[in-house]
C-alpha cells in the first residue's frame, strides 16, 4: 500500500456505521484470539481505541468525571473497615487511609497549599506517599515524586517550576542525600523539609523511634499543626487538571519530570478492568516498585485502591526482598523487571524454603498475576520464571507489559488466554493505540519494524518544565490523533499483538555500519546454553556479555558456535561480537532497570577472538 492508499483506508474506517464498526471490532477480536483466520488489513491504526477487543467508551460512559481523590472516596466509602494497606505488619484500613488523607489536608492547608502549588514528596512505597498524593489531589495540587537521585540542578528547577514551598522525604533518603538536599533548600523556594519515619505507619515505629534531623520537622509533628483547622472543601474536577509528577528511568538520556493528572490516573484504572484484568477487594498488589515511576505509583498503588484491593508496601527494592516477600505476604499480582523475579531462584534454593512453605511463612499459590516489563524480557527470560513459578506453587505464567513513564505506565500486556509469541508485549489496553512509524512519521504496514508510537488517554500532559521537548508529540494528518514517540523499535502483527524488539538508541557503529546490537543479541538468545545477555561496543569492538545456564566445559568453542550462528542467521560479519565476556548476572540500577552505564564501565575479564577466524580456530586472547 503507498501513503494515499494508507489516507483512504483510515478515512473509510472513520466513515464505518456503528453496526459496521461492532462487526469489525468483533473479527478482530476473534482473530486476535485465534478462533478465526484471515487475510491482514494492512494497518493496524483503525481508530481510538486500536482493534478495540473490548467497547471502552461504552465501559466508561457511566464512570463520572473526579478527581483521583474523589474516586477513591467513592469506591470505597462504604467498605471502610476493609484494608487498604500492609505496611511491616500493620493494617491500615480504607477509614484510616481517609483519615491520614484528611489530616495531611489540613496540615498542608495550614501551611498555605492551594490549587495549583506542587508539593514535592521524596518518597518510596510507603503509606505516606499514598497519602501525599491524595492530599494534593484534594486540594488541587500537583504531588512531585521527586527521586532522590536526581542532578540538583533539576530538583531546584523542578521545584521553583510551581514555587513549591514543602519537601516530604523519607528519613533514610534525607540522611543519604542530606548534603544535596539541604543545597537545594538554599537555592530553591524550599521553606520547609518534613522528615518521614520508614516505619512511621508501622507499629513496629512505635517501638523504634525515628531519627530526628536539625532544621527538619518530623512529620507527625507536621501533620498536627493542621488539628483543629477547618478542613477546605475538595477541589473540584477540571478536565487535564495535574495532580502528579513522577520521572523517566534515565535510560535513553536525562531523567525527566512527567506531568500526569486526574484524567491520566483514573483512565488507567478505568482501562484495566475491561482488559481482562483482575482486579477487585480483596486482590492483594505487592507494591515495591518506587513511586517516581508510574508503574509504582499507577499499576501498583492508585489503579488496586481505586478498585478497593490491598496494597502490601515495602520500600526496600531488591530481587531477594521482593521474591520473599510476595510469598510472606500471600499476594495475588506481582509486577517487576525480570532482575527483580530473578530472586526467586535463590529463594526456592535455600534449605528452609520447603519447611517455610509447609507452613505457610512463604506461600506463592496466591499468585497468579505476573507482570515483567522494564527491561526486554526474551523468551528464555519467560521460560525461566515459568518454571521457577511452578517450582514454588504458583499458577503464574510470566506476562510481558510494555509502557513508558510517559504513557502513563502500561499501553500494552499479555492476558493468559491469549497466544504469546516471540518478543511480544501483548495487546493494546482499552484506550491506547500503538502503530509502528517511519522516520518521517508515516505509518507503516503490519509486520514492518519502525519505531513504535502510542496514543493512549491515559499519557502525561507533558514534560515537566520542559517546554523544549514538546517535538515529543505529533499528530496525524488522516485523523488528527496525537501519538507519542516512545524511541523503541518493534512492528505490530496482524493480529494487533505488539512486538517489542528494542531501544532505537541501542545502535552500534561496526566497520562503519550502524546495526541494531538486539538484532545479535535475539540470535545469542536462542542458543540452548544462553540464559541471558548484552551487545554492545568496547573497545571500538562489538562485545557479547554471556550469562550461561550452566558451565559450559568448552568456553572457546561455545564462543565460536555463537559467531557461526550470527554470521548463518544475520549474513553480515558486522553483526559478529569479537568480545565476549562470561558473568553471572547483570547488575540493576536505582532506576529499576538494568544499569548498562556500570555494564559499559567494566573493564576487566574480556575474551577476544577476532571475527575473520570465528569458524575456523578456537584461539583466544584474554585480555
Amino acid at each position: 500500500m503507498t501513503y494515499e492508499n494508507l489516507k483512504d483506508y483510515k478515512q473509510k474506517l472513520l466513515e464505518l456505521s456503528k453496526e459496521d464498526k461492532k462487526k469489525r471490532d468483533e473479527y478482530l477480536r476473534q482473530l486476535a484470539n485465534g478462533t478465526i483466520q484471515g487475510p491482514p488489513v494492512g494497518y493496524p491504526s483503525v481508530d481510538i481505541p486500536a482493534l478495540a477487543y473490548y467497547n471502552f467508551e461504552e465501559y466508561i460512559k457511566d464512570n463520572p468525571k473526579e478527581t483521583i481523590t474523589e474516586a477513591l472516596f467513592r469506591n470505597n466509602i462504604d467498605h471502610l473497615k476493609d484494608t487498604a494497606i500492609e505496611y511491616f505488619g500493620t493494617k491500615i484500613s480504607y477509614y484510616e487511609l481517609f483519615k491520614n488523607i484528611y489530616a495531611l489536608v489540613d496540615a498542608l492547608d495550614v501551611s498555605g497549599v492551594k490549587k495549583g502549588d506542587g508539593i514535592i514528596a521524596t518518597l518510596p512505597g510507603i503509606p505516606e506517599s499514598m497519602y501525599s498524593l491524595y492530599a494534593a489531589g484534594y486540594l488541587g495540587a500537583t504531588c512531585v515524586f521527586m527521586l532522590p537521585y536526581l542532578k540538583k540542578e533539576s530538583m531546584i528547577a523542578d521545584i521553583n517550576k510551581d514555587h513549591s514551598r514543602i519537601l516530604i522525604i523519607m528519613d533514610v533518603l534525607y540522611e543519604q542525600y542530606k548534603e544535596v538536599y539541604d543545597e537545594v533548600l538554599e537555592k530553591s523556594t524550599l521553606e520547609r523539609i518534613i522528615v518521614v519515619p520508614t516505619l512511621n505507619s508501622s507499629k513496629l515505629g512505635k517501638i523504634k523511634k525515628g531519627k530526628k534531623f536539625p532544621g527538619t520537622t518530623p512529620y507527625n509533628d507536621f501533620v498536627k499543626e493542621g488539628e483543629g483547622n477547618i478542613t477546605p472543601d475538595i477541589c473540584p474536577y477540571e478536565e487535564n487538571m495535574p495532580v502528579a509528577v513522577v520521572y523517566s528511568s534515565g535510560t535513553t538520556g536525562d531523567i525527566k519530570g512527567v506531568l500526569l493528572s486526574h484524567d491520566s490516573i483514573n483512565n488507567s484504572a478505568l482501562s484495566y478492568l475491561p482488559f481482562g484484568f483482575d482486579l477487585k477487594r480483596g486482590q492483594k498488589f505487592y507494591q515495591t516498585i518506587p513511586v517516581w515511576t508510574s508503574t509504582g505509583l499507577v499499576a501498583n498503588g492508585t489503579s488496586p485502591l481505586y478498585y478497593g484491593s490491598i496494597l502490601h508496601q515495602d520500600p526496600r527494592f531488591d530481587p531477594l526482598t521482593f521474591s520473599k516477600n510476595i510469598g510472606k505476604s500471600k499476594s495475588n499480582w506481582g509486577i517487576g523487571t525480570t532482575e527483580l523475579f530473578n530472586g526467586l531462584e535463590e529463594i526456592s534454593k535455600k534449605k528452609v524454603f520447603g519447611l517455610l512453605t509447609k507452613m505457610h511463612i512463604l506461600d506463592y499459590t496466591k499468585l497468579n498475576n505476573a507482570y515483567v516489563g522494564g527491561t526486554l524480557s526474551t523468551p528464555n527470560d519467560k521460560a525461566k520464571l515459568n518454571e521457577l513459578f511452578k517450582r514454588i506453587g504458583s499458577p503464574a505464567v510470566a506476562n510481558s507489559s510494555y509502557g513508558t513513564c510517559e504513557n502513563g505506565s502500561i499501553v500494552t500486556a499479555e492476558l493468559n488466554d491469549l497466544p504469546h509469541y516471540d518478543y511480544s508485549v501483548g495487546i493494546p489496553i482499552p484506550g491506547a493505540t500503538i502503530i509502528a512509524i517511519d522516520k518521517d512519521e508515516h505509518e507503516l504496514p503490519y509486520n514492518t519494524r519502525g519505531e513504535l508510537a502510542v496514543s493512549t488517554n491515559c499519557g502525561m500532559l507533558r514534560y515537566y518544565n520542559r517546554p523544549d521537548l514538546k517535538d515529543v508529540f505529533y499528530t496525524d494528518e488522516t485523523d488528527g490523533v496525537r501519538y507519542k514517540h516512545t524511541g523503541d523499535i518493534g512492528y505490530v502483527r496482524s493480529d494487533g499483538f505488539v512486538i517489542y524488539e528494542g531501544r532505537a538508541n541501542d545502535i552500534s557503529i561496526v566497520d562503519g555500519t550502524q546495526i541494531y546490537n538486539f538484532d545479535v543479541k535475539q540470535v545469542i538468545i536462542k542458543d540452548p546454553d544462553v540464559f541471558d545477555c548484552e551487545v554492545f561496543m568496547h573497545d571500538e569492538k562489538l562485545c557479547a556479555h554471556l550469562v550461561f545456564k550452566h558451565p559450559v566445559e568448552d568456553i572457546n568453542l561455545k564462543f565460536a558456535q555463537i559467531q557461526t550462528e550470527i554470521m548463518h542467521v544475520l549474513k553480515d560479519d558486522v553483526y559478529v561480537p569479537e568480545l565476549f565476556k562470561v558473568r553471572t548476572s547483570f547488575p540493576m540500577a536505582a532506576s529499576t532497570k538494568r544499569n548498562y552505564k556500570a555494564l559499559k564501565e567494566e573493564q576487566d575479564g574480556y575474551v577476544y577472538i577476532p571475527k575473520n577466524r570465528y569458524a575456523r580456530e578456537r584461539k583466544c586472547d584474554i585480555l
